[in-house]
């Protein structure tokens, strides 16, 4: 097996195909279509989970996204930066 040290060293030249670290298969997956347009493939078994609990399922981009805010209104609320009459969750 000869690697192309110009790249990426772990990368083996000539591998055409992509390994996934966990034996998730195409009957695990489910594909989704999120409220952003994007098409994607997700655990089934969790997403049976989040439609159990009735929430909303969604990519990882929309996901990650609304953590971030989530994180961002908590550190501003810690914080003192933000009121209860100027955020718009309350």
């Amino acid at each position: 097996m000869s690697y192309d040290y110009n790249s990426n060293r772990l990368i083996p030249r000539g591998s055409a195909y992509a390994r996934m670290l966990d034996n998730a298969g195409p009957r695990s997956l489910m594909k989704i279509y999120c409220s952003c347009g994007r098409i994607v493939d997700l655990d089934r078994k969790v997403m049976a989970v989040k439609r159990s609990l009735k929430k909303d399922v969604e990519c990882t981009v929309c996901r990650n996204a609304r953590i971030s805010m989530e994180i961002d209104l908590l550190n501003d609320c810690f914080a003192g930066v933000s009121s209860a009459e100027e955020d718009p969750q309350y």
